[in-house]
């Protein structure tokens, strides 16, 4: 059978990929990509670089409009200030936000605070912030890239073996002997599951969380105990008195926590009851049957009858165990019918609830001290021999008081709808399949066989078949005294310490167990439990349920090796990429456009390109070269032959100078 280990990392091999749909935020923003790391990893990468090239070009974009905002309205009558013209050829010439905005500031800091003040227009101002948010926008939007990655939730995808597995081998739809080792051993198995599970990952669980608590969609199911209720059986049979009742629930559970994908994955929820209490256990007792040898000490209990014969179904316990040093722990669920359970604890319908019965015995284990909790009830002090007189006169430990502690609870759920804001009523764990006229208007369902309903109708099937396995008894599914909290502090028969309210201690221990045993049950449906033997078990979903296999590839966890990246935001990145490179080819298709050929502003954009200024640079250093031939000139004042040079320092009319 498959470890604990082994089933945590079941899956792997069952993850969907490719596009699918995760229905929790609906058809649109559900849309996922779920890929391998290491083909996630090279997207993302690819992403963030498209995104930085879509900025440049939205840039491109933006420094056309600017340059053109900018631009003197009249060239030829107003001359265009200096810092004005400068911002254009920066505009121009840019190619990033970033630059821009270093260049901009760099210019008003070279200009001075007082002239900047004195020379720039609100438009000025407004074109620096412009330029910087716009490099902080897509700075920003790079990081946004990663926010289209939704983690590790992925689904799976459907298998051959997809299902739930049971023994194979039955004669009458019943157990033989083999099919019940078969059974005992899975059950057990998915015990010690949950029991781990619930160590490691769910609050109050006491352990160093070595197991992988990030399988399931939802780490832990929530839970709530109401404390002091009234005794659901009869009141006198209640301990210690009729208000003694602890009551275990859990909240709504939707099929979105369980991993269920589906339309109604957050209208639907399934809700999980367990009323509990401590019995008293003498009116259970019956007459010792004449086959048990009478010559041996035995006390029988009886807690139901057989249906075929109507007699007393005797379990039977020997009253001189108090040599054992230890704990017998047994549990039954008894689904049977209402007249054939006993009557201190009998239902009141066929579906109002089935009942699991817990007994405890431990007269073998000795105590430190007095205990009022009713189900370890213990005041009774252990009578030693001291005959070697070697026992010192303050040793005193005590026993339980009773032979036999019984704690009994109601097994309850119903299912809610956010729809119709109605629950069904709470009912046993055991229901049947077919949907009463009551849950069709709970759901909301109009009984139609359209896709949604259908699916909605096998989900709910599929919850059916589960819900038996979260009882209180398939928590302690024969691990005795194992299975219980207080054997933590039991050392060589001395119990070491003892809770108050130990027993409400148990059942909500048992009951965290219930919920995780849920979680387990419909991951396990993913495939066939690993290292099972498939010629021991069979698939009853192919069997007896064969429309349960449109839920196989419908299960969401979590797996580490793969990423979930969100389609809407993937295809928004590519969209609003594509709509800014073909944007930016403004700059390039206005020059070439015949109406647009002489606008003024395409001119002012043309002439403020690098290479146009670089062949203004050219022209207007031959004109400097020139002017400098003519200023060394020989030139003749009053007769006498000068340099302009040399005239600089004379104080000389300049309309008498002649060449």
């Amino acid at each position: 059978m498959a470890s604990n280990q082994e089933i945590i990392s079941s899956g792997t091999n069952a993850v969907h990929t490719g596009f699918w749909v995760d229905w929790d935020p609906g058809k649109i923003f559900g849309a996922t990509l779920t890929l391998r790391d290491s083909h996630a990893v090279p997207l993302l990468a690819a992403l963030a670089t498209l995104v930085a090239i879509a900025s440049n070009r939205s840039w491109h974009i933006c420094r056309i409009f600017w340059h053109s905002f900018l631009r003197a309205k009249d060239d030829h009558n107003e001359p265009v200030k200096e810092h004005r013209r400068k911002q254009q050829v920066i505009l121009r010439n840019s190619e990033t936000a970033g630059e821009a905005t270093l260049n901009l500031f760099e210019q008003w800091f070279n200009f001075g605070v007082t002239k900047v003040l004195r020379e720039c227009s609100p438009k000025d101002i407004v074109l620096g912030i412009f330029a910087a948010g716009h490099w902080v926008l897509f700075i920003a939007f790079g990081v946004i890239v990663s926010q289209i990655v939704l983690g590790k939730v992925v689904v799976s995808k459907a298998l051959p073996t997809c299902g739930q597995w049971y023994p194979a081998t039955t004669i009458g739809g019943v157990f033989t002997a083999e099919g019940n080792r078969v059974y005992s051993e899975l059950m057990l198995n998915q015990t010690l599951n949950a029991d781990s599970y619930v160590r490691s990952c769910y609050p109050r669980g006491g352990s160093q969380g070595i197991l992988d608590c990030n399988k399931f969609v939802t780490r832990s199911l929530p839970y709530q105990v109401q404390q002091n209720r009234p005794c659901p059986f009869n009141s006198t049979a209640c301990l210690p008195d009729a208000r003694s009742t602890v009551i275990l629930e859990s909240g709504n559970i939707t099929l979105s926590n369980l991993g269920l994908n589906s339309k109604y994955s957050k209208a639907i929820s399934v809700q999980k009851r367990s009323t509990c209490a401590v019995l008293d256990a003498d009116l259970f007792r019956i007459q010792q049957p004449s086959l048990l040898n009478a010559s041996l000490d035995y006390l029988t209990y009886s807690f139901w009858k057989e249906k075929e014969t109507g007699k007393n179904v005797t379990l039977v316990f020997r009253s001189n165990n108090q040599f054992s040093d230890d704990y017998k722990l047994v549990s039954f669920f008894l689904i049977y019918d209402p007249e054939d359970i006993a009557l201190p604890i009998r239902p009141k319908t066929f579906t109002s609830n089935e009942v699991t019965i817990i007994l405890l015995q431990g007269l073998g284990v000795s105590f430190l001290e007095e205990q009022d909790d009713p189900w370890f009830s213990v005041h009774t002090p252990i009578e030693y021999n001291n005959d070697t007189g070697n026992i010192p006169p303050n040793y005193i430990r005590y026993r339980m008081d009773n032979f036999l502690n019984v704690i009994s609870c109601m097994e309850q759920y119903r299912f809610c709808s956010s729809i119709t804001s109605r629950c069904t009523n709470f009912e046993g764990l055991i229901r049947s399949e077919t949907l009463t006229a009551a849950d069709y208007a709970t759901f909301g369902l109009k009984g139609a066989n359209s896709t949604e309903e259908t699916d909605l109708r096998r989900i709910i099937t599929l919850l059916q078949l589960v819900m038996p396995d979260t009882a209180l008894h398939k928590s302690i599914q024969g691990r005795g005294g194992a299975a219980m909290q207080t054997t933590r502090y039991l050392s060589d028969g001395e119990q070491l310490q003892l809770g108050a309210n130990q027993w409400k201690i148990e059942l909500e221990s048992w009951f965290r167990m219930c919920l995780a045993r849920l979680q387990l049950e419909i991951f396990n449906t993913i495939e066939r439990p690993q290292n099972v033997d498939e010629n021991r078990v069979v698939n009853i979903w192919k069997t007896n349920y064969e429309p349960l296999l449109t839920v196989c590839g419908r299960i969401k966890f979590k797996s580490p090796n793969h990423t979930s990246l969100s389609t809407f935001g993937l295809i928004m990145i590519l969209v609003f990429s594509a709509v800014l490179m073909l944007g930016s080819l403004i700059g390039m298709i206005l020059p070439t456009t015949r109406w647009t050929r002489r606008w003024k502003t395409v001119i002012d954009w043309r002439r403020d390109e690098v290479l146009a200024l670089l062949e203004k640079t050219k022209d207007q250093n031959a004109l400097e070269v020139q002017e400098a031939n003519v200023e060394f000139s020989t030139i003749a004042v009053n007769g006498k032959n000068q340099t302009t040079r040399e005239l600089e320092n004379d104080d000389l009319d300049p309309f008498l100078i002649v060449q």
